[in-house]
């Protein structure tokens, strides 16, 4: 007759291993590491003055099928282009504060006046899908650092193709 050992020690020692080994354990959709340093993930502006653009998951870079997260920093003054994606997107505001401008119609052309919505620290919205909006960095002293979680079917329209009335 085998005796198991199952005392807390040994059971913690070989939790404490595994969670180890799952750290760094390279991903295995791309041979990356499973848990990452965001500070060494590179960063866009895709032309945008002011706006730093970082894919933290997303299917490009990392094989995934169903799901995009961004981190994305936007200088005082700086904001998105009008814009609407085939997905919703979920956004959590890091810090900063700022305006979204969400459109008050989602099914015509010409999206109508948007609505205006106050975004702060630690405030969470989302985008339903096909609604243009923008986002403005309205503070005159801090970035405004946004998480995007959405969908890898997004899509990005260039201002003239969505009119959005602002003001």
């Amino acid at each position: 007759m085998v005796e198991r050992c199952t005392s807390p020690i040994v059971l913690l020692c070989l939790f404490s291993f595994s969670a180890l080994t799952l750290a760094f354990s390279p991903c295995p959709l791309t041979g990356l590491p499973l848990v990452r340093n965001i500070s060494e993930i590179p960063q866009d502006n895709y032309g945008r003055a002011g706006l730093s653009h970082m894919t933290v998951a997303g299917s490009l870079l990392h094989g995934m099928k169903e799901v995009e997260v961004w981190l994305q920093t936007f200088s005082p003054g700086t904001h998105t282009p009008i814009h609407r994606h085939s997905c919703e997107e979920v956004f959590i505001v890091l810090k900063g504060s700022g305006t979204l401008y969400l459109a008050s119609d989602s099914h015509g052309r010409y999206p109508g006046k948007p609505q205006e919505h106050f975004i702060f620290p630690n405030s969470t919205f989302h985008i339903p899908v096909n609604d243009a909006h923008q986002l403005w960095n309205t503070n005159e002293h801090e970035d405004l650092q946004v998480c995007i979680r959405g969908l890898v079917r997004a899509s990005h329209c260039s201002e003239s193709e969505i009119p959005l009335l602002l003001g």
